[in-house]
């Protein structure tokens, strides 16, 4: 029993071995509506994340914490945050860009 309980440690331990630094959070308009694909990129890495239909994402990476990320979607404008420690960024809010302002204020 105890050859079975060491061989199944060691076969955990690569699982273990390799840090990944990961956050999560949800992207939202200025209604509080989620944002659909929005991507969120860190920093000046290949690092993105795209959000779901609920506006969560998940994004991680080899890089240890401060982060920048930015968020972008068409029709807001692009957003940057830092990120001091992973865990949950709460509801990041995306402003609405000069497209989607001028199609909320034509009146038909």
């Amino acid at each position: 029993m105890r050859s079975w309980t060491f061989v199944l440690a060691l076969a955990l331990v690569p699982l273990f071995g390799r840090a990944q630094n990961a956050i999560h959070g949800k992207v939202v308009d200025e209604l509080g509506l989620p944002i659909y694909l929005a991507s969120v990129t860190l920093g000046d890495s290949d690092a993105t994340a795209f959000t779901d239909y609920d506006g969560n994402f998940l994004l991680e990476s080899d890089k240890v914490f401060h982060w920048k990320i930015t968020i972008a979607s068409r029709g807001y404008k692009p957003e940057s945050f830092f990120v001091l420690s992973g865990g949950y960024t709460g509801e990041l809010i995306l402003e609405y860009g000069e497209e989607m302002n001028a199609l909320l204020d034509d009146d038909p």
